[in-house]
């Protein structure tokens, strides 16, 4: 089974998250990923705004392919989702 998370990634006091595709099976603290599709800064800036960079395409990709998403991600993901129209079933990995 494919699941689509975050991954954390800290550079000193700034913290960072990889959106990446993993096999179910790898535990989250084994940093193995198949494909990274993005990142995620949480820092807001000077304008209240919060970055995420996503390849869309390679999305789409994937959860067409069984790709369930993590349901942090899918929090995340959901106001993107909408604004760019894409008609996706989206599965949420369940706990």
């Amino acid at each position: 089974m494919i699941l689509i998370r975050l991954k954390k990634r800290s550079f000193g006091d700034h913290m960072s998250y990889a959106i990446v595709v993993t096999a179910k099976q790898e535990a989250p603290s084994s940093g193995n990923f198949v494909e990274k599709l993005g990142h995620y800064k949480p820092i807001i800036d000077n304008w209240s705004n919060k970055y995420v960079f996503i390849d869309f395409d390679r999305l789409k990709h994937w959860v067409e392919r069984g790709a369930t998403m993590d349901i942090k991600l899918f929090v995340l993901m959901k106001p993107l989702i909408a604004y760019h129209t894409m008609q996706l079933n989206l599965r949420l990995k369940n706990n």
